[in-house]
């Protein structure tokens, strides 16, 4: 019984972490995306991070099939979806000493 109130105890302690942890990031995310005014490119000393905007279009082609669709009927209702930014962080080789 104690394994198993500890290992309950160890998950609740390192979902708290990665709580915090995620708050952080995102907060980080933020501030990067407003200081590139939403995209762009900002070069660090560890990494470089790179911010894009993306659009995802999303649909359960396979259903409107089944339903009698065509695929052109489909493919002209397909419309962007809303913009959302990504940062991708490239890491930096260590300089030799």
């Amino acid at each position: 019984m104690s394994n198993t109130i500890a290992a309950v105890e160890v998950y609740l302690a390192a979902k708290a972490q990665l709580d915090a942890a995620e708050a952080v990031l995102k907060a980080a995310k933020a501030d990067v995306i407003d200081i590139v005014g939403g995209y762009g490119f900002l070069e660090g000393e560890t990494a470089d991070l790179d911010v894009a905007v993306q659009a995802r279009k999303s649909i359960d082609e396979k259903a409107l099939l089944a339903l009698g669709l065509t695929q052109a009927q489909i493919n002209s209702c397909k419309v962007e979806g809303a913009a959302y930014p990504v940062v991708r962080i490239k890491a930096k080789k260590a300089k030799a000493a």
